[in-house]
C-alpha cells in the first residue's frame, strides 16, 4: 500500500520519561506530529521501544503519531521490585502513558506480550481503545516457543567488550529472519556501559517474572476475547518459531469467533519477522483507517 503521508523521518522523534503507578518511570518515544491521534505501541517480553521503529517509519506522520514505550524493567524504564510486574501492572502503565500524551482514546498495537497487554486493556478499559492490533499473540504459545523464549532471556546475563559483539551474538542465534538495521537498534539500545564492558540494562528478573506469571493469566485472556468489541486485527505469523506457533490455528479461530469485529492477517514470517514485514504495516494502516472513519 503506497504511503504518501509525511513520514516519521521527516517529522520529529522525541524521547521522554513518563511517571507511572508506584513511583516508576517509563521511557517513551513519540514519532510524528504530536497533535495527531495516538497509536500506542507495546513491545514483547524482553524487547524495547525500538521494536516499532519499522512501523513508525511507515505510519507516523501528520495523520497519526506513534508512541512507543519501554515496559517497566526494560530499556530505559525503571526496574521495579519483584511482584510489580504482570499484565495488569503493564496495562496500568499503558494508560498512564496515554494520559501523559493527552490521548483519552487511542489505537493500540501490541506485539507478543504486548498483544496480551492489549487484550487485558480490552477487558478493563475497552472504552479507551479506538482499535486494537494483536501481533502474533493472543493466549498460550506452543511449548517449543515458550522454551525458546525462556532460553533467549539468558542473553541478559551477557557482558561484552563492545556492543557489536552482543548484537552479532543475537543475530547468530538465527531466530530473527530477516535481519535488518531495525534489529541492530533494538539490541544496541538494550546495552549500557559499565566499568568492565557493556551489559544489558533490561532486567532478566523482570522478564522472568512476567513469563512465569503468564501461566496464571491465560484464563483471564480468553475471558477478555469477547470484550474486544472495537475494530481489531490479529496478525499471525504463519512460519513457526523454534518449531512451534505463538498463535495456534485453534486459538486464531476461537478468537475470531469471540471478537465481534476482528480481521486476521497471516504473515509469511516467523514471530520476529512479522514485526518488520511491509504487509504487517499495511494491515495496521488499513485498521487505523477504519478507526479514523468511525471517529474518536
Amino acid at each position: 500500500m503506497p504511503n504518501n503521508r509525511t513520514t516519521a523521518a521527516e517529522l520529529s522523534t522525541v524521547e521522554s520519561d513518563v511517571h507511572v503507578p508506584g513511583g516508576a518511570t517509563v521511557r517513551i518515544a513519540r514519532h510524528g506530529d504530536p497533535n495527531a491521534p495516538v497509536v500506542l505501541c507495546v513491545h514483547g517480553l524482553s524487547a524495547n521501544l525500538h521494536a516499532f521503529d519499522h512501523l513508525a517509519d511507515r505510519i507516523a506522520g501528520t495523520e497519526h503519531q506513534v508512541v512507543a514505550m519501554d515496559l517497566r524493567g526494560r530499556g530505559q524504564s525503571s526496574i521495579t521490585a519483584p511482584g510489580t510486574y504482570g499484565l495488569a501492572a503493564h496495562a496500568a502503565d499503558v494508560l498512564a502513558v496515554a494520559d501523559a500524551v493527552g490521548a483519552h482514546r487511542f489505537d493500540l498495537v501490541g506485539w507478543s506480550m504486548g498483544a496480551l497487554i492489549g487484550i487485558t486493556l480490552a477487558g478493563t478499559a475497552g472504552h479507551r481503545l479506538r482499535t486494537l492490533t494483536l501481533i502474533d499473540h493472543c493466549h498460550r504459545e506452543e511449548p517449543a516457543v515458550h522454551q525458546a523464549v525462556r532460553a533467549g532471556l539468558n542473553r541478559l546475563d551477557a557482558q561484552v567488550a563492545r556492543p557489536e559483539e552482543y548484537v552479532a551474538a543475537v543475530r547468530a542465534g538465527g531466530h530473527i529472519d530477516p535481519w535488518s538495521h531495525y534489529w541492530d537498534r533494538v539490541y544496541s539500545y538494550e546495552l549500557h556501559a559499565t566499568d568492565d564492558g557493556w551489559r544489558p540494562r533490561t532486567s532478566k528478573a523482570a522478564c522472568t517474572e512476567d513469563l512465569d506469571r503468564l501461566a496464571d493469566e491465560h484464563a483471564g485472556l480468553v475471558a477478555n476475547w469477547s470484550r474486544i468489541t472495537m475494530p481489531a486485527l490479529l496478525v499471525r505469523a504463519a512460519v513457526p518459531f523454534a518449531g512451534g506457533d505463538t498463535v495456534t490455528a485453534q486459538d486464531r479461530d476461537a478468537l475470531r469467533a469471540a471478537a465481534a469485529d476482528l480481521r486476521v492477517f497471516e504473515a509469511r514470517q516467523n514471530h520476529f519477522g512479522v514485526v518488520t514485514d511491509e504487509r504487517t504495516a499495511d494491515a495496521v494502516s488499513v485498521l487505523l483507517q477504519v478507526g479514523d472513519r468511525r471517529g474518536a
